[in-house]
């Protein structure tokens, strides 16, 4: 898959192409429906298939203060898009020339690809101040001679797929219900910090993982049923997240994550922790004994639930 990296570099790729436009800033099943439905044309039409979207998210520049929590990384975004089959990847800064171009000013930039085609989610916007819609960019088809495919958007029940939907059920702790938009578990990625070892002297070591200035969605405190990626492995196992009430000395919120049949030094590698099921709310316990009668519990319903 190539990447590009700036409005400059648009045209280095010069094949014939079909373009899914949007932000994709959690590749929902919303967003995918977009991406899938341009790969089938750009099949059907014998081009490449290329996404347009941004690196950050547009509030970063133009509403600093309200930038919500990410739902992916820039890493996991590419790996999934290359595994979607996406062939170029123009994945920009959202900066202020960016968000100074008018919605015409936007497609002569976008003109540097060769594209037959572009997919659109409906509540598509584009150009200064988002002034561009899915009607501009149907009037701008006609006129400039390209096909334009708008797809409806996505619902799970009676709600529609979005990412602030999602964000609210991984807020509530709802990660199967935000698996059921996504498509996919809910995950967070992060490396493995020295802790206090407690969990191991309890009979459950844990690796750590920060969550204070890791900027994503961070589920309700808890016990939760995880898969855990550890060295391209899958592993099943249980993570708790919050502050330790019983021993009351952790200043910020942790990922604690206990990895069944797993042996071995983490310090300093990379996890990803899969949220499957919230077992049960984060409790303050009389003392040692009581917290680890709940720990076997907890492991005992974790590995019921990952069965």
């Amino acid at each position: 898959m190539e990447i590009i990296t700036s409005l400059e570099q648009l045209h280095k790729f010069s094949a014939p192409c079909v373009v899914a436009l949007g932000t994709f800033d959690g590749l929902h099943r919303g967003h995918l429906d977009v991406i899938e439905t341009a790969r089938e044309k750009a099949r059907e039409c014998n081009s490449q298939l290329a996404v347009f979207t941004f690196s950050n998210h547009p509030f970063e520049w133009i509403r600093p203060g309200m930038v919500p929590s990410a739902l992916i990384t820039g890493a996991q975004k590419q790996e999934l898009l290359q595994q979607l089959g996406v062939d170029v990847l123009v994945d920009i800064p959202f900066n202020q020339q960016v968000a100074d171009l008018s919605p015409q000013e936007f497609l002569q930039r976008l003109q540097q690809l060769d594209y037959s085609c572009l997919v659109v989610g409906a509540n598509f916007t584009y150009g200064c101040r988002g002034q561009g819609t899915v009607y501009t960019l149907a009037a701008s088809a006609n006129a400039m001679g390209f096909e334009l495919i708008v797809r409806e958007l996505v619902s799970e029940g009676a709600t529609v797929i979005s990412s602030t939907a999602i964000r609210h059920l991984i807020a509530a702790g709802e990660v199967a219900e935000a698996a059921a938009m996504l498509g996919r578990s809910y995950s967070i990625s992060g490396t493995v910090a020295h802790g206090n070892e407690r969990g191991r002297l309890l009979g459950y070591p844990t690796a750590n993982i920060e969550l204070e200035d890791a900027h994503v969605a961070v589920p309700l405190g808890g016990v939760y049923a995880v898969r855990v990626i550890v060295n391209g492995k899958n592993y099943h196992g249980m993570a708790n997240i919050g502050y330790n009430p019983t021993f009351g000395d952790v200043a910020q919120p942790r990922l604690e994550t206990n990895i069944f049949d797993f042996t071995g030094d983490l310090y300093g590698k990379q996890l990803t922790v899969h949220f499957e099921q919230r077992i049960r709310g984060e409790v303050k316990f009389a003392g040692i004994e009581q917290l680890k009668q709940q720990l076997a519990q907890d492991k005992h319903d974790c590995e019921a639930a990952l069965r």
